[in-house]
């Protein structure tokens, strides 16, 4: 039916005088937007009317969603309304159309969201054009019928004005679907009338000042828990309402069997009887205590996840139940003699038949109940027999695709390489402290989940897609405002134009009239995409530095050595002495980014070439480039090894006295980098032959370090000349326990090599 709707409006527009015009200031792009003749102008309190005798409810309607996009709008009579609204039954939910003329804007709408939808589009064109519209005709739908955002009020608590706050902004961004990860290790996060220790004891955590995996756990009930909070089941109702009256549902996530450390600490007889310790909310990222899991041996447990879905399907109307279901570690479980027993008793296939088992039996309740069960994408390993919706987040969501592909289960891509919100936005020089490298915006509006393999029955399973926000370093609402916007408003047009429609150049007008709205809201976003990116790489004789920012529409300006940015940077600058770079974003003469500053200095290894054959990120050529890294492993200035022995060797490029040697190292066992143990320097005058002049026993202390550190190692002290000079530095095992990452495999990263 689209498709022969699609094909009548380009006969019709062949045969008027109108044309196909760019894409409108609106997010997300409607699929089709027709430019006519004149221009209509939206009052301040426009009329609307209905366009119909039975479209009086649509009339009513729209005058509150123009109130939810900050428009005073007022109903009236059909003879004098600036804006006419009804329902059409020929177009599908979500379905709209929109129509401008010079004298009016008539909405027709296939149901609630599309004609609030309609209103919205109508709103922004207004907004960019500050009240004026240019006349057009726009028959607009979403490719997914799930458009989803995810935010993780455990890690980071807001408060109920705070998630409303969420609301009005993926409201105008037609997203329809709200995950609240509301139970974690870290906290949990809604009344439960039954179990009163929920909120009691598990929304509350002890407070540490250190960033998140770094965290020590509680020690003993003793120490006060005073960081955390929760919503009480009044308030949470009025949050479903509230974003039920924009079109939103609200889905619930309950975690099990993992990530439950929050509900253990309330009421530790869910775990596993061989846990003989303090179990108490985790500060951070758990350490070994993450092992610590609800018991599927014990019917206690599935009595307890019963008695509180009930209470959770009471508050929450939504059609879905996010059941958790991630990252379960099975140590406790291996141990535990009721565990076994279950796997021995119900005949299944070890203990992730085990986690299969016990979905099984939760989902079978919750569909009972007349709702569908939604997990993590580990919940389809040991294969569960009851239908789900999986969501796929590992690496680029394959897990849930090659499930799919093989049970026919549907499934939500949010995969963490392009949707997680955490991750860096821009170059991290810039960035507030995170983890797992960069997501930038324009990665976020180019994300594309379907696969060029995927044939048609894998594409019908693919329901939509979602941006989730973990909120581990996060500590404000306006931090959590800054990780998600404006990815959000690019994820959103990702979710809703049609499948190869992506135009990162006509996008960027759409977002900045939608950034306007952010400003006047007193949203805090990021401006990541105005700051530079850059790579420095030596040449064997000089240093060439590119500076680059992902927006095309602005000008790169720079200077050696001064902070006055007058002249336009070339592809490359070439730099053969030392000195400081300056680089920023600018249109006309005002900066839009934060000012790029890179200290170059110069020693016999400088831009000179580094063998190696196992460096794992493959930024080798960072260890002679000049320019020494940030204390973030992730910043593309540090050279990578995992779990292994580094060997890298650099050609000085003649033959020539060789004394003082350093080597940068980073050290943060917090995030599992190490120190090496040891260095052996090796000098060679052929690159064949190498003679070893020194090992370097790194200081204990050093190794393993837990906050972030950048060290020169001394490796000097000899006399040789030599060509080559070869480094082997030995990786020291994993994080010893009493730190937070104990018993976790290690990085070592290595960044400048000094040869003097």
């Amino acid at each position: 039916m689209k498709k022969l709707k699609i094909f009548i409006s380009l006969l019709l527009l062949a045969a008027s005088t109108s044309v196909m015009a760019g894409r409108p200031p609106v997010v997300p792009a409607p699929v089709e937007y027709v430019v006519g003749n004149g221009t209509f102008v939206l009052p301040a309190k426009p009329s609307v009317a209905p366009a119909d005798s039975k479209a009086g409810k649509a009339a009513a309607s729209a005058v509150r969603y123009f109130a939810n996009s900050g428009v005073d709008a007022r109903k009236g009579s059909a003879a004098k309304a600036n804006v006419l609204v009804s329902f059409d039954t020929t177009l599908s939910p979500e379905h709209y159309t929109l129509t401008v003329s010079p004298e009016k804007a008539v909405i027709k709408a296939g149901d609630e969201a599309a004609l609030m939808y309609g209103v919205e589009t109508l709103v922004q064109l207004a907004q960019a054009g500050n009240g004026s519209v240019t006349a057009c005709t726009i028959d607009d739908y979403p490719r997914f019928g799930y458009r989803g955002m995810m935010l993780d009020v455990v890690r980071c608590y807001i408060k109920p004005e705070e998630i409303k706050r969420f609301i009005d902004v993926a409201a105008r961004l037609k997203i329809n679907n709200l995950h609240l990860h509301l139970t974690d290790d870290n906290g949990w996060r809604l009344q439960i009338k039954k179990y009163p220790r929920l909120t009691e004891v598990g929304a509350w955590r002890v407070a540490r000042p250190d960033l998140f995996p770094g965290r020590l756990n509680a020690r003993s009930a003793d120490e006060p828990a005073t960081e955390g909070g929760f919503y009480t089941q009044k308030e949470m109702r009025d949050i479903v309402k509230y974003a039920a009256d924009r079109n939103i549902n609200v889905i619930p996530e309950i975690e099990m069997p993992a990530h439950a450390a929050a509900a253990i600490a309330s009421y530790p007889e869910l775990a596993c009887p061989v846990v003989d310790k303090f179990v108490g909310v985790f500060p951070g990222i758990g350490g070994k205590d993450a092992s610590i899991i609800l018991c599927a041996g014990k019917e206690e447990t599935f009595e307890f996840i019963r008695n509180v879905l009930d209470e959770v399907m009471d508050i929450f109307p939504s059609p879905t139940i996010h059941l958790g279901g991630d990252e379960a570690n099975k140590a406790m479980w291996e141990k535990c003699p009721l565990c076994n027993h279950r796997i021995a008793e119900e005949h299944l296939d070890g203990h992730e038949g085990l986690q299969a088992y016990l979905m099984d039996r939760v989902n079978h309740y919750v569909r009972s109940k007349g709702r569908t069960a939604m997990g993590w994408d580990e919940v389809t390993y040991g294969d569960p027999k009851e239908d789900m919706i999986i969501y796929g987040w590992q690496g680029d969501g394959g897990v849930a695709v090659r499930d799919s592909r093989r049970s026919g289960r549907k499934f939500i891509m949010t995969p963490a390489k392009s949707t997680y919100l955490i991750r860096y936005q821009g170059p991290q020089w810039f960035e507030p402290w995170t983890y797992f490298g960069n997501i930038t915006l324009r990665d976020a509006y180019q994300f594309e989940p379907v696969g060029k393999d995927w044939d048609e029955a894998l594409r019908s399973n693919l329901l939509g897609i979602q941006g989730s926000l973990w909120s581990e370093f996060c500590k404000t609402p306006a931090d959590m405002q800054y990780q998600v916007f404006p990815r959000l408003i690019a994820l959103a047009d990702a979710a809703w134009r049609p499948e190869g429609s992506a135009d990162w150049e006509s996008f960027l007008p759409a977002l900045d009239a939608f950034t306007r709205n952010l400003d006047d809201k007193g949203i805090t976003y990021a401006r990541s995409m105005y700051n530079l990116d850059h790579v420095v790489k030596g040449d064997g004789n000089a240093l060439l530095a590119s500076a680059t920012c992902i927006r095309p529409d602005v000008e790169v300006r720079y200077s050696l050595d001064e902070a006055s940015l007058k002249t336009r940077i070339p592809d490359t600058v070439r730099i053969d002495r030392p000195c400081t770079l300056y680089a920023a974003t600018f249109r006309g003469d005002e900066q839009l980014g934060k000012t790029l500053e890179l200290k170059l200095d110069f020693n016999k290894a400088t831009a000179r070439p580094v063998l190696t054959s196992n460096c794992r990120n493959g930024l080798a050529y960072t260890l002679t480039n000049g320019l020494r890294a940030s204390d973030r492993n992730s910043d593309f200035e540090w050279a990578g090894w995992w779990n292994e022995t580094a060997e890298f060797t650099v050609d000085l490029g003649a033959c020539q006295p060789v004394k003082d040697i350093k080597l940068g190292t980073l050290v943060h066992a917090d995030i599992c980098v190490a120190a090496p143990k040891q260095i052996h320097v090796y000098t060679s005058d052929n690159g064949t032959a190498f003679t070893l002049q020194r090992t370097v026993d790194v200081p204990a202390e050093l190794i393993y370090h837990p906050k972030a550190k950048v060290v020169d190692i001394d490796c000097g002290g000899f006399d040789a000349d030599a060509r080559y000079v070869k480094f082997v530095a030995v990786n020291p095992g994993c994080i010893p326990d009493g730190l937070a990452r104990e018993g976790a495999a290690t990085w070592m990263y290595f960044d400048e090599i000094s040869v003097k």
